[in-house]
């Protein structure tokens, strides 16, 4: 009798099983059941300006290739592909509305810094007077790593600087050890991708502190005197008139720069991608580029890229769950001929 008892507890234990695994187990299968079904309905569900948005949100960046885990390959490899490499521009049709100027701090006399509140995002803007401050500073840990804006202002004795150029890693793992493009400091080149004799987009500054934007060859570079280059794009504004881009890459961060007519650069980055304020769009850009008089603009790299730092401080909070981002280039302004720093 006492067997047959022990023997029915035996077989009642092992029907059962152990608990705490039991509940492991259900945790496991609600998580990947919640990814998937999320994923599921982002991609392949009725909502496609949502999937747009989240595609056009990973790929302003030219990061693209995270979209692969995210979507969980319910994507095409097309369209993969088509967003991981895309060097499509982006076009927006509506107007910016009218931008209150909270802060115009023009303590440093030669450097105006504006915050500009928008109901979508906030810029923050610098204006420079003398466009031969401004210099391209690469990583000095080039093809192995980036650095953050805030450690190229510091080392290259800066007194502002933002984010410039794309980069492109082997691994993918976008950590800024490789330039995208053509990029060059003091005239000379430091870093390039692709053929030297056929044009890529770039952004650029002359020996005469004249900012030239658009596709370009490092050969036509060189007869133009360039003496600081990043690649990047798209152009925004030309001759004093926004261009009309191909694509629409949503809102997101951004970072951009121009040059009035005077000679004048003007620095933007925008935050985004937050609950209320989700970020700026290329056609919010030119409205402000124009708004400050830009004959030529161009955009940099943007997302969780996007940083600006003035006088030793963070300006923008950038998009990273890390904080400030490690980055291939910056575009840094260097402090007033015969002056050490402000």
């Amino acid at each position: 009798m006492e067997s047959t008892v022990s023997r029915k507890k035996e077989h009642s234990r092992k029907k059962t099983g152990h608990p705490v695994l039991r509940w492991i187990g259900y945790v496991v299968f609600g998580v990947v059941y919640l990814y998937v079904s999320t994923s599921l309905w982002i991609f392949q569900g009725p909502f496609p300006a949502l999937k747009g948005y989240l595609i056009d949100s990973l790929d302003a960046t030219r990061h693209g290739y995270l979209l692969r885990p995210l979507s969980l390959y319910t994507l095409p490899e097309s369209v993969i592909r088509q967003n991981a490499l895309s060097e499509q521009l982006v076009t927006t049709t509506k107007p910016i509305n009218d931008i209150t100027r909270e802060n115009f701090d023009t303590h440093d006399g030669s450097i105006q810094e504006i915050t500009d509140k928008e109901s979508l995002f906030t810029a923050y803007i610098l204006l420079v007077k003398d466009p031969k401050r401004i210099k391209v500073v690469a990583t000095k840990y080039l093809h192995q790593h980036g650095q953050t804006v805030s450690d190229m202002v510091k080392e290259s004795g800066a007194v502002a600087g933002i984010n410039g150029g794309g980069f492109v890693d082997t691994n993918q793992q976008g950590t800024g050890a490789y330039p995208q493009g053509i990029t060059m400091h003091d005239g000379q080149l430091l870093s390039i991708t692709g053929s030297t004799t056929q044009p890529q987009p770039v952004i650029a500054f002359t020996a005469g502190g004249q900012m030239i934007a658009g596709a370009y060859s490092l050969p036509q570079l060189r007869g133009l005197n360039t003496q600081e280059a990043v690649g990047f794009g798209p152009v925004l504004v030309q001759d004093g008139k926004a261009v009309t881009t191909e694509s629409d890459e949503g809102r997101n961060p951004r970072t951009a720069i121009g040059q009035t007519a005077d000679g004048t650069v003007i620095l933007i980055v925008t935050n985004g991608r937050e609950i209320n304020q989700p970020g700026a769009t290329y056609d919010d850009i030119k409205a402000l580029m124009l708004k400050y008089h830009a004959t030529i603009a161009a955009n940099l790299d943007g997302g969780s890229s996007t940083t600006m730092v003035y006088n030793g401080k963070l300006v923008n909070t950038p998009w990273d769950v890390l904080g400030e981002r490690e980055v291939s280039t910056s575009i840094v302004v260097m402090p007033e001929s015969g002056k050490g720093g402000q």
